[in-house]
């Protein structure tokens, strides 16, 4: 297999099934090819790099093929399925296979916008708690829930959140300290202005909550720009934050922001699992409520998909409370 720096040459066929074409994309984990299967139907073909040189070619070998095997049992409209995975017999390449799908993730979105409108935030982390659910009610947990993998396909004049990325993902039935453990105690995973407090100690002992926190943080930096430790610079610094203080209010950032919303993403942001929000489907629930569910279940357009206007972001909304807990943000 090629260096992770190295692209496979256009119209290498990966399983004897998938004629690679350009490369789309390329991370830690490995390249993204537009790539064209059986029947000529058009997919993308997510490559494992090579990680011999760093000495962790097994581990890596072995989350790459867990998530295909993960994703390969979650089928919903908010997730990107896996078509076929296998290994390559020429290369000795793992691959899976998805969609080609047209459009781009909230990352590149936010990078152009900065902030959103907050009814197209909420919106937007509606859906990607239920694509989430979706992976919670199989007995898996993503563990990398940021905006980079919430992709934001194109259909129509619309756009559609599809959960990505299951390669940090922990399987049900993996105990911290089972066979099937990828996890060594002590390693850092995930992405750090991203993830939960519990997760930033030990990742292996992580349940759904650490997603809720993932997606509520991703909903943070929609609303306001950055997210909530973005003033942290070193990674040292920002475990401190994250297991010292709670997450600085997002009005301070984002004062338009309703204060109903901003009660809820904080809620689900709590350092504390037991009292942060339970789940995604109670944190998508709870957003129904704060702003709507014409609101929070409305079809998102591309068109939205722009910085919030200039007369939202003058505005200011009432100062609100925030919660000690989740059970007190359903009292009222």
């Amino acid at each position: 297999m090629k260096g992770p720096d190295v692209a496979l040459a256009p119209g290498t066929c990966l399983g004897g099934r998938y004629e690679l074409h350009e490369r789309l994309g390329a991370g830690a984990m490995g390249s993204v090819y537009a790539a064209r299967g059986p029947g000529g139907a058009r997919v993308a073909v997510k490559v494992l790099a090579d990680a011999s040189r760093r000495g962790d070619e097994g581990e890596r070998r072995a989350r790459f093929l867990r998530e295909a095997a993960v994703c390969a049992t979650i089928r919903h409209p908010h997730v990107v399925p896996v078509l076929d995975h296998g290994v390559d017999d020429v290369t000795a390449a793992p691959f899976l296979v998805m969609p080609l799908l047209a459009g781009e993730d909230l990352a590149s979105v936010l990078d152009r916008a900065t902030c959103l409108a907050p009814p197209v935030a909420v919106a937007l982390a509606v859906q990607a708690c239920e694509g989430l659910a979706a992976a919670h009610a199989r007995g898996v947990v993503h563990r990398d829930v940021k905006p980079s993998n919430l992709f934001l396909e194109t259909q129509g004049e619309h756009v559609v959140v599809k959960v990505t990325d299951f390669g940090l993902a922990k399987a049900g039935g993996e105990s911290p300290a089972g066979p099937g453990a990828l996890t060594a105690t002590g390693r850092f995973m995930g992405t750090p202005q991203y993830v939960s407090p519990e997760q930033a100690v030990s990742a292996k002992h992580v349940d759904a909550r650490t997603d809720v926190y993932g997606v509520a943080m991703s909903l943070y930096h929609a609303l306001s720009g950055a997210p909530a430790f973005a003033y942290v610079r070193s990674f040292m610094g920002l475990v401190l934050e994250l297991t010292g203080r709670e997450a600085p209010h997002v009005q301070a950032a984002a004062p338009w922001v309703p204060a109903a919303v901003a009660r809820i993403v904080h809620a689900a942001l709590l350092r504390d699992p037991a009292r942060r929000c339970p789940s995604a489907s109670e944190l998508a629930l709870a957003l129904d409520m704060a702003v709507g569910i014409d609101t929070s279940r409305a079809a998102v357009p591309v068109a939205s998909l722009r910085t919030a206007p200039d007369m939202t972001r003058q505005g200011a909304s009432p100062r609100a409370a925030l919660a000690a807990s989740w059970e007190e943000v359903l009292r009222v």
